[in-house]
């Protein structure tokens, strides 16, 4: 079975430096033998969390817009790649929406996911922390590159002069991908198993 690769675009620009380095990595990703899909979440309708919390109850959001489809398939990837870049030290409102709209039904424990960050001068630090957060609390694997994985650019097509984000790119690519077929051939006990909705941690046999 080929290793599932998810890239996700945060941008609110179609043809971003975000995209750019999204796609660089699942290029890379392909290279390494992976099924690769992009999602440029510019393109669809993801509105904000209403904080109904109907979603613990029923497994999905009951807003009618795209967020339900891109969440079946980040829950039917193996691995997943979300770039977004830096608004006001924080991450944009396409991906943050769906952060805010997936943190209670979505489970996503067991697999692997890097976060990049794209901006011009400064909040990248703080603004791929908010990424990092999110994957680690749906209890994701997150596997390190090169450097900090963030990149510098203003204007559209900016980020391929950044020979270092691109590199980086690359490898987190390729490190998303063999970590996510290492973890395929050898499940962690506590991955992708079904959960009860609306309850968080489990204690022995039973879920609290």
């Amino acid at each position: 079975m080929r290793t599932r690769i998810l890239g996700l675009s945060g941008s609110p620009r179609t043809s971003s430096n975000t995209a750019i380095l999204v796609e660089t990595a699942l290029e890379a990703a392909e290279r390494e033998g992976a099924k690769v899909e992009f999602i440029d979440l510019s393109a669809l309708k993801i509105l904000a969390c209403e904080h109904c919390c109907e979603c613990s109850k029923t497994g999905k959001c009951k807003l009618d817009d795209d967020l339900n489809k891109v969440a079946d398939t980040m829950k039917a990837a193996d691995g997943i790649i979300m770039g977004s870049p830096d608004h006001f030290a924080s991450v944009a409102t396409p991906l943050k929406n769906l952060m805010d709209r997936t943190g209670r039904f979505l489970h996503l424990e067991g697999k692997v996911a890097a976060g990049i960050v794209v901006g011009r001068r400064s909040g990248l630090d703080l603004a791929l922390s908010h990424l990092l957060f999110f994957l680690l609390v749906k209890e994701m694997i997150v596997p390190g590159a090169i450097y900090w994985p963030i990149g510098f650019a203003l204007n559209a097509g900016d980020i391929r002069g950044d020979t270092e984000a691109m590199a980086m790119a690359t490898q987190l690519g390729e490190r998303v991908t063999i970590l996510a077929a290492a973890i395929i051939r050898n499940p962690m006990p506590w991955a992708h198993e079904p959960r009860p909705l609306g309850q968080k941690v489990r204690f022995g046999d039973e879920w609290k």
